[in-house]
């Protein structure tokens, strides 16, 4: 299909030297001798054929120029890469002006016509549809993924995942679900903008102990990230906003009765996406920090450990890999926080310990030489925080983890956001 003057240009070209060959190929093929008069015909045919079909890609770009063919309606999403385009020709767009309303560069445009949309995410599709004026009213189908296990409902913890409800628009039992599983399966990682599964974890870390579910954990990335789409926040993260001063704000909301709500509140008005979602069998998922659409940060928590500690040490955890280590090289980071630290891990953890507890405190902290539950009360109430962030890193450094249980707010976090999970 022609997209563009320049290609049209081309292709009027192409039709010329066919159409010279073909004159020449009938005005001399009669002189032919010792050839088939078969083969003549064949090779007439495919010059023929070629040319026909050059004709009939100028034909329809010229139509759509000129008006004579309108889409304003898409029934079979197959159908809705082509349909895109020819609708921005129809509308007398270039492929600069559509990026230019869409707020995109030129050559992003270009490159999702070069692939028919393959790489587009669901909203990015929206909105172009929304400013071409084509109407999508089709049954999500999705076929494109190459991978033959990737809707064997076998694979995935399904029974956990229908039992929260993953799929609110379906009616039904648990075993009409199951008959129903690979459409179903298909439509969360369509809404959830993933067209392609594979090459979305090509730049991936995760940081795990146990061996991983890929398909559960496949699964809930996707759900994070429906989850995260549904997030419209007004403001875009600047990491130049952060500074020792903005750490210790966000860790000092520990220290109100619904810290964890008010820190996720703090970050999101911070330009920071925060998702809660249960990890699912298989995935060993304490948090993840991502970019959404290669751009948008976002911080997923499990509440595998329903602790304030955990909470917050997470927290930290997650916003220190969106501050020091996600770019265009490493654009998912899955952590499992029982495992042995090292590499990025082992810096996530030392920003997050040091913008919780700055270490030129903890380095002289009564609390770290003599740990008792005064010393760790008078620590919290000097720093301003709640003091199970206090007790969670004593235990943390010591590796004695059945210290300190009353202090380090078992059972305080879920209830939170129960409207969340």
């Amino acid at each position: 299909m022609i997209t563009n003057d320049r290609q049209y240009k081309i292709i009027k070209g192409q039709i010329e030297q066919f159409q010279e060959s073909l004159d020449q190929f009938s005005a001399t093929s009669a002189d032919v001798k010792d050839v088939h008069p078969e083969i003549i015909k064949a090779q007439k045919d495919a010059i023929q054929f070629k040319l026909n079909q050059l004709l009939a890609d100028a034909k329809e770009y010229e139509d759509l120029k000129e008006g004579r063919v309108v889409i304003t309606q898409v029934k079979d999403l197959n159908d809705l890469p082509l349909a895109l385009i020819k609708a921005r020709i129809a509308n007398g767009l270039t492929q600069a002006d559509l990026a230019e309303k869409l707020g995109l560069k030129a050559q992003q445009i270009q490159k999702y016509e070069a692939e028919k949309y393959e790489t587009a995410s669901l909203r990015t599709l929206q909105k172009v549809s929304g400013v071409l004026g084509i109407d999508i009213s089709a049954d999500v189908q999705i076929k494109e993924i190459e991978a033959p296990d990737i809707y064997n409902v076998k694979k995935y913890p399904f029974r956990q995942m229908f039992q929260q409800k993953w799929f609110p628009n379906f009616a039904g039992t648990l075993n009409d679900a199951v008959q129903n599983s690979d459409k179903l399966i298909a439509e969360l990682y369509f809404s959830a903008g993933i067209r392609e599964l594979q090459p979305a974890f090509n730049k991936t870390t995760i940081r795990s102990g146990s061996e991983v579910n890929v398909f559960a954990l496949n699964a809930w990335y996707a759900k994070v990230l429906l989850k995260a789409r549904g997030q419209e926040l007004t403001s875009f993260f600047n990491k130049k906003i952060v500074s020792s001063d903005w750490l210790s704000q966000l860790a000092q909301l520990s220290s109100e009765p619904n810290g964890p709500i008010s820190a996720i509140e703090f970050l999101r008005a911070s330009g920071v996406r925060v998702v809660i979602e249960p990890h699912l069998e298989g995935t060993h998922i304490d948090g993840a920090a991502l970019l959404l659409d290669e751009i948008y940060p976002v911080i997923a928590l499990s509440l595998r450990y329903d602790r304030l500690d955990n909470f917050w040490f997470v927290l930290f955890h997650e916003l220190a890999h969106i501050i020091l280590h996600l770019n265009s090289e490493v654009k998912m980071i899955f952590d499992d926080l029982d495992v042995k630290r090292e590499g990025i891990e082992e810096e996530a953890d030392k920003y997050a310990l040091n913008a919780i507890i700055p270490d030129d405190i903890w380095k002289i902290s009564l609390a770290r030489f003599s740990p008792s539950e005064n010393t760790i009360l008078n620590q919290a109430k000097k720093l301003k925080i709640h003091p199970a962030l206090v007790a969670g890193r004593i235990r943390w450094e010591k590796g004695e983890y059945y210290l300190y249980n009353d202090l380090i707010g078992q059972g305080k976090v879920r209830q939170q956001f129960a409207n969340e999970i």
